[in-house]
């Protein structure tokens, strides 16, 4: 596969420069849920089991700055704020009841307060002048320059850019000027098309280049180069570029000010990891370090989503300057925390080309300082875990697997140390909690059987299917799935979408949603976190439980690529045999330390037998039908109406939720939807809807359209304003979902 990479020219070591950092007040909130003597062993009986899933191989972060607490009634962890809740409701649903095994808890902290680092998007840092590794210092420079934008002087090369009038070749000059420290005279290289100096400086009529020089053959230290050609009118054409000497660069680990870009990063995030891990206190009953056993990291809703790459210096993988961008993945920065990236990229200065900015119209490359850091960690000599032939077009991928991610092989490669993270997270804390219960869910019933009701055709059609005739979609219809999408446009950039359920077909939704267990991307640019419409967030509204995306697309992040999601001709023969979501993640991430940001529960995975879940008891109104003030943007203010369907990790349970009043004087039996399956599905109602109804009936669907109902008067809720902006729930459903 082309991976479009320039290789950085190796020429020479270059020096390390000592340079102080600012250091972070930090501090770390810590919590270890108990272990017990247990190991690892599988839980379930397949063919393909790994005896290292299971729970005390996750660790959990949390955001301890977040303000937000769960509102009123619905805080149902104990009053605890929004990320902590989320953590601990991993914890709940992933503890094994059986081995008592349960997931790590650490919590981040970063000065605390509204102001924290922690509590934005993106982890903001003091400086952010490192993008590419490099300063320059020559003899007339009282300090350290930034030498991102400078050219290397030892790779003069003149491209004439497009014109209307063809060139006159023979019209064509170069001249080099040195600086006015330098004191010597201009030499001139090229003059009436013909080099001057044949063998040192290259001219040719081609179209990739026409004149290529080693400046620094002629001229130390800076210059100026200069060239002119006419063209076939007659009109002189006259470009102009700085050139700076490689000795005078060095690689940086801070840039020009001598504060590391990811300072923050380090004190708030890595650094507290790191000593979590490496705690004896922490350690396992034998001895073993938490850094040794964790395979998994999650990440919390409430954590930054993006942090920037190692020293700040942003990888790319294309030759466009603006495809490249230090602001990666949150997840993936941990993933690699261990990795010796030393070891893999050496701290030497080179150059690399990049295509000329947009409409720029300089005659001159642009190959530009840069160390070996800007590269990716791409390819399969990167992750000892991913398929050595992901992402290519050949057949029998499957004759060939990888090692399995287990904490044994890992220790094979003690240079490649990585951890495969993954985010908990949603528009809302309660959202990221619906995710967990779905995963857990889906681990358990997740069959063919799940969402086929009697009566109810599910035949392959271009509305309801797509084109699911071949590859993954066939693979899966003819395991005796049913409930699958594939979109009709970039068969190679859209994955095939696993459990989508299509309205119409005896469920509640009227529009598609997914099943517990539902896995789904689109492999574009824009689907990220943070535009609203993105593929990404809409497959999050629908209640997908595995999707992949952009961390953040534009503001200084990497430009993602399709070979940053998962290769379908492993992914999906490997999840129908048992393996975890995490483990074929990690298989087909052929990207390490990048902007892709995996969403849902690395211990999720198909069973091997699935089980139908039991009818539940009796729910009770009383008991379980909470209700509160909120305001929704389009209807003002209301309430927002839950069922909590006490979901355990021992009885797992979701469902769709339809609220009707009975009667009324507002507008007859009017019904509100969530279609999405939940734990604690909730509507919201407008507050003009409550009023004059003695009495609602909640209807509830399980995935495999077990059905419940209550009936009843919802609550009073004295004293609280529903239009006051501390009783808005952010990411609640709307009226109508």
């Amino acid at each position: 596969m082309d991976n479009g990479l320039s290789r950085i020219r190796r020429k020479r070591d270059a020096s390390t420069r000592r340079v102080s950092t600012i250091p972070t007040s930090v501090a770390v909130l810590l919590l270890v849920i108990g272990w017990t003597a247990t190991g690892c062993a599988g839980h379930s009986a397949f063919a393909a089991d790994n005896g290292d899933v299971c729970p005390s191989r996750v660790l959990v972060l949390y955001n301890a700055d977040r303000g937000e607490r769960l509102p009123g009634n619905f805080a149902l962890l104990g009053g605890e704020q929004e990320s902590r809740a989320v953590a601990l409701e991993y914890v709940r649903m992933r503890g094994d009841p059986v081995t008592g095994e349960r997931p790590a808890l650490l919590g981040l902290h970063c000065g605390g307060g509204a102001e924290s680092p922690l509590n934005q998007d993106h982890l903001a840092e003091l400086s952010r002048d490192n993008h590419c590794g490099v300063v320059y210092q020559g003899p007339e420079d009282d300090q350290p320059l930034s030498g991102c934008d400078m050219r290397d002087s030892r790779l003069v090369e003149v491209v004439l850019p497009d014109s209307e009038s063809a060139w006159d070749q023979d019209s064509l000059y170069l001249e080099l000027i040195p600086d006015v420290s330098v004191g010597t005279t201009p030499i001139v290289l090229v003059e009436g098309g013909l080099s001057r100096f044949p063998g040192a400086v290259q001219v040719q009529q081609g179209e990739d280049w026409q004149i290529r020089a080693n400046g620094r053959t002629f001229l130390h230290g800076r210059f100026t180069a200069v060239a002119r050609c006419r063209d076939m009118d007659g009109e002189l054409h006259e470009w102009r570029a700085p050139f700076h000497d490689v000795q005078y660069a060095a690689f940086s680990r801070t840039g020009a000010d001598g504060i590391r870009d990811d300072q923050n990063y380090l004190d708030c995030v890595e650094n507290p990891v790191k000593a979590f891990l490496e705690d004896p206190e922490n350690a396992r009953p034998d001895g073993t370090l938490l850094r040794d056993h964790v395979l998994h990291i999650v990440v919390a809703h409430g954590l930054p989503k993006t942090a920037v790459a190692r020293y700040g210096i942003a990888p790319g993988i294309t030759e466009r300057l603006n495809n490249y961008g230090p602001d990666i993945d949150f997840g993936q920065r941990l993933q690699v925390m261990y990795y010796d990236l030393q070891g893999v990229h050496q701290n030497r200065v080179g150059a690399k080309r990049f295509t000329p900015a947009r409409g720029e119209t300089a005659a001159f490359g642009r190959y530009l300082f840069r160390t070996e850091l800007a590269e990716p960690l791409w390819g399969v000599d990167m992750n000892p875990f991913v398929h050595p032939q992901a992402y290519l077009r050949e057949s029998g991928k499957l004759d060939t697997r990888p090692p399995r991610f287990t904490a044994a092989q890992r220790a094979f490669r003690p240079d490649r140390h990585l951890y495969f993270s993954m985010r908990i997270d949603g528009h809302s804390a309660l959202e990221a909690m619906d995710l967990i219960h779905r995963a857990v869910y889906a681990s358990r019933f997740a069959g063919p059987e799940m969402g086929v009701l009697e009566g109810v055709p599910l035949n392959a059609s271009p509305e309801r299917t797509g084109d699911i005739s071949r590859g993954p979609g066939k693979l899966f219809w003819d395991a005796g799935y049913r409930h699958l999408f594939r979109e009709s446009w970039g068969r190679g950039r859209v994955r095939i979408a696993l459990f989508r359920l299509a309205p119409d077909m005896g469920f509640l939704n009227t529009t598609p949603v997914f099943l517990p267990g539902g896995i789904a991307t689109q492999v574009l640019s824009r689907s990220s976190w943070n535009r609203e419409d993105s593929p990404l967030n809409e497959y999050l509204r629908q209640g997908v439980t595995v999707t992949a995306g952009a961390a953040r697309s534009g503001g200084g992040a990497p430009h993602i690529h399709n070979h940053s999601f998962w290769d379908e001709e492993i992914f999906n023969p490997l999840l129908l045999e048992g393996y975890p979501v995490g483990e074929l993640l990690l298989m087909s991430q052929i990207h390490l330390g990048w902007v892709t940001s995996f969403v849902g529960d690395p211990l999720y995975r198909l069973p091997a037998r699935p089980s139908r879940p039991k009818r539940w008891g009796e729910l009770a109104w009383e008991e379980h039908v909470r209700v509160m003030p909120s305001h929704d943007s389009d209807h003002g203010p209301g309430y927002l109406v839950m069922v909590d369907l006490g979901s355990t990790a021992e009885e797992p349970r979701v469902a769709q939720l339809r609220l009707t009043g009975n009667d009324g004087a507002v507008g007859g039996d009017d019904s509100f939807v969530q279609g999405r399956f939940s734990a604690r599905p909730a509507v919201f109602v407008p507050a003009e809807a409550m009023h004059g109804r003695d009495g609602w009936r909640v209807e509830l669907m399980d995935p495999f359209g077990e059905q419940y109902r209550l009936e009843g008067r919802l609550p009073e809720v004295h004293g609280l304003n529903p239009a006051h902006p501390a009783h808005q729930l952010s990411g609640a459903p709307q009226a109508g979902q």
